[in-house]
């Protein structure tokens, strides 16, 4: 959140100390089958004829260790290690951003006769949908009427603490079409020295997006013109032979044509512009 540590359960794969079954090495020795495992053999001799007796004597293929040959170690596999699921909790800092690393000493791979690595944690910080983060300033827009932003305007801000800002303008305040106000102090966490006493944060900022009406009647027209500052009157001889009256109409893309230096570019009427209609 943007003013407190959020603590986080998470499950890792965990790799401590090494395997006691094979001290870490991975492979253990198997019993000698041909002594089985005592390392010594009993072997039957005839000195002279008529006469059998059975020596005992060291084992040839064990060489009296009872052990032959190597085989992966049943309790860790060969690897060397035991693995297990951990839960770790840690402390997600609150000015932390996508890509941000937390290490744990000790926990990651082990290899056998050498300390054991850290296991990394890598925060992948998920889009917001309302906010947008530009280091430890926050963005919002909101769409208000154009009565809105002449009159007054009243805006809700949810912050990611979980408060809600009721944002109003100063009486008299005019909002223009894509102005932007700021709530300071209501950003992110600046990363400060540890001495310091308090946490210092970014901005909020809001631009407010004015949504016109489509028509207006002629009543509401004339109600306008003596609410606003009077519009001179335009002095031209409209009866002149050079004056032509004009009137607009809507802007469409899609049969604009677009600019060119020469006919040749385009031919002798323009090409347009070709839209894709889906």
């Amino acid at each position: 959140s943007g003013k407190t540590n959020s603590r986080v359960s998470s499950g890792i794969n965990a790799e401590y100390g090494g395997c006691i079954g094979c001290r870490g090495v991975g492979r253990v020795m198997t019993q000698c089958r041909a002594c089985q495992g005592s390392g010594i053999t009993v072997c039957t001799v005839q000195p002279f004829p008529g006469y059998i007796q059975q020596v005992p004597q060291e084992c040839r293929l064990c060489r009296r260790t009872g052990l032959a040959g190597r085989a992966d170690c049943p309790s860790c596999h060969g690897q060397g290690n035991i693995t297990e699921k951990r839960n770790l909790d840690f402390r997600v800092p609150n000015d932390c951003r996508s890509r941000h690393e937390l290490a744990f000493a000790g926990l990651g791979h082990h290899l056998p006769g050498e300390e054991p690595g850290d296991a990394i944690i890598i925060l992948c910080v998920q889009e917001h949908p309302e906010l947008s983060r530009r280091g430890c300033h926050l963005f919002t827009e909101r769409n208000i009427q154009l009565g809105e932003a002449l009159s007054g305007v009243k805006v809700t801000v949810k912050t990611l603490d979980g408060r809600t800002l009721l944002v109003h303008s100063p009486p008299g305040s005019i909002i223009e079409p894509s102005s932007i106000r700021v709530l300071e102090s209501e950003g992110m966490p600046i990363p400060s020295p540890p001495h310091y006493n308090r946490t210092l944060y970014g901005n909020l900022y809001i631009k407010f997006n004015i949504k016109f009406p489509e028509k207006l009647t002629a009543e509401e027209t004339e109600k306008i013109k003596t609410l606003l500052t009077p519009v001179p009157p335009l002095e031209i001889d409209r009866m002149r032979e050079d004056v032509e009256e004009v009137q607009l109409t809507d802007y469409d893309p899609c049969t604009a044509a677009p600019e060119s230096e020469s006919e040749d570019d385009y031919g002798p009427h323009g090409p347009g512009v070709q839209c894709v209609h889906q």
